[in-house]
């Protein structure tokens, strides 16, 4: 076979002999590669990359699962998730809106250049790209239950709207932003600063986005429930009457009322006081209007006044006074005797009565009339000085002997001068 001839059947059909020999080339190689290249199995997570700007990542790309490579024995012994970096190209996924699935494809590379990765799992990944937008949303306070006997007005939030920023899908379901606050059962007014929480129409929170500004300043007033509660009303009766006369009582009409307030403060009352009603120097009667005062932060449900009468009475009382006892009737012709010299008089009446009587002019007497000679048991009797009455007298009868006197004897006679 001549020079030529061969170089012609060399050449005839060269691009399909060139591609065997390709073939052959290729398979030799990755058979070398599969039967040295190693897999780890260790997760390696998937980091965003190119991700367009105003867009939101929904939800995390995940891990690559395995991955494989090529390493010297040395290297391959050290080999850990950390050696490998996986990454998600997100530069053609764009903001679709409400964050419709696009698929993105995921490389990986080894941190360190003596390892060769060959391949890896998966190779692609869905990711969610929502366009960032943003919205003022207003704040509401729950303040929860408010403690047993306390009231809480409503409530002051400063600022009133906010800012709520993130991916359209979620910024569209938020419905308002909430600050939650606690009313204590101390009663304190609440006045603090409050973390905001956005949530939607069902009070669910919505995560994650942005709030700005983050807090809210909150302000209630608390206080005690008010109570309703009917009481007797109590005057309040001032001064000293004339000298000699004292209150014999006093009457209000109506005799309850019916007041409000905090439930410790009505808890504590007895009675509701009227204004003072002033009766010094009184010696009558006395008829008035006034106003009721109840204590601070008690209040009067109803009429605000009412009608009280004071009648005044003469003081009256007892006192004793020591008096001789003096005869009445007694005959000349007899002597008396008496068991006591004196008697306790105890008489009754107003002060004043009792304090114009002179002690000095006080006398009992008995009556001695027609009484012949004998002891004999007599009744003491006393005229009592004007305002006064008898209450007592001690001892109430008194021992009189009644004798007659000696009889005179009968004189001597005298010498005649004759004899």
């Amino acid at each position: 076979m001549t020079a030529r001839r061969l170089l012609r059947v060399l050449v005839r059909n060269w691009p399909l002999r060139l591609g065997s020999i390709a073939l052959a080339i290729l398979l030799y190689f990755g058979l070398v590669i599969s039967q040295n290249a190693r897999t780890w199995t260790g997760p390696v997570q998937i980091d965003a990359a190119n991700q367009p700007p105003g867009t939101f990542l929904l939800a995390s790309l995940g891990n690559v699962t395995s991955v494989q490579y090529i390493a010297p024995l040395d290297v391959a012994a050290q080999v850990t998730s950390a050696s490998f970096v996986a990454t998600a190209d997100l530069g053609a996924a764009g903001g679709q809106p409400a964050g419709t699935p696009v698929t993105v494809p995921v490389r990986v590379v080894a941190r360190d250049q003596r390892i060769q990765v060959v391949s890896w799992e998966p190779a692609t990944v869905v990711a969610r790209l929502d366009p960032v937008i943003s919205q003022q949303v207003p704040v509401q306070v729950d303040r929860g239950a408010v403690p047993s006997g306390l009231t809480a007005g409503q409530p002051i939030v400063n600022p009133a709207t906010v800012t709520v920023t993130g991916a359209s899908s979620l910024v569209s379901q938020v419905s308002s932003v909430v600050a939650r606050v606690a009313i204590d059962a101390s009663g304190a007014n609440v006045d603090t600063n409050v973390d905001l929480v956005a949530v939607d129409a069902r009070g669910q929170i919505v995560s994650p986005v942005t709030i700005e500004p983050a807090t809210a300043h909150v302000t209630i007033s608390v206080g005690e429930r008010q109570v309703n509660r009917t009481l007797p009303i109590v005057p309040d009766v001032n001064g000293n009457l004339a000298t000699g006369y004292a209150i014999r009582d006093v009457t209000v009409t109506p005799l309850t009322t019916t007041v409000s307030g905090s439930g410790s403060g009505i808890a504590a009352l007895t009675g509701v006081p009227t204004a003072p009603i002033d009766v010094a120097g009184r010696s009558t009667d006395l008829t008035t209007t006034v106003s009721l005062q109840p204590p601070k932060g008690i209040t009067v449900v109803g009429p605000a006044k009412v009608q009280v009468r004071v009648r005044v009475t003469v003081e009256t009382g007892s006192r004793s006074f020591g008096a001789g006892v003096t005869l009445s009737g007694a005959r000349s012709d007899r002597v008396y005797h008496l068991s006591v010299p004196d008697v306790l008089v105890t008489l009754g009446g107003s002060s004043a009565a009792l304090d114009a009587v002179d002690p000095a002019t006080l006398a009992a007497s008995v009556d001695v009339s027609g009484l012949s000679d004998g002891t004999f048991t007599l009744p003491a009797r006393i005229l009592t000085p004007a305002g006064t009455t008898l209450v007592a007298i001690s001892p109430s009868s008194v021992q009189v002997t009644v004798t007659s006197p000696a009889p005179s004897p009968s004189p001597t006679p005298s010498p005649s001068p004759g004899l």
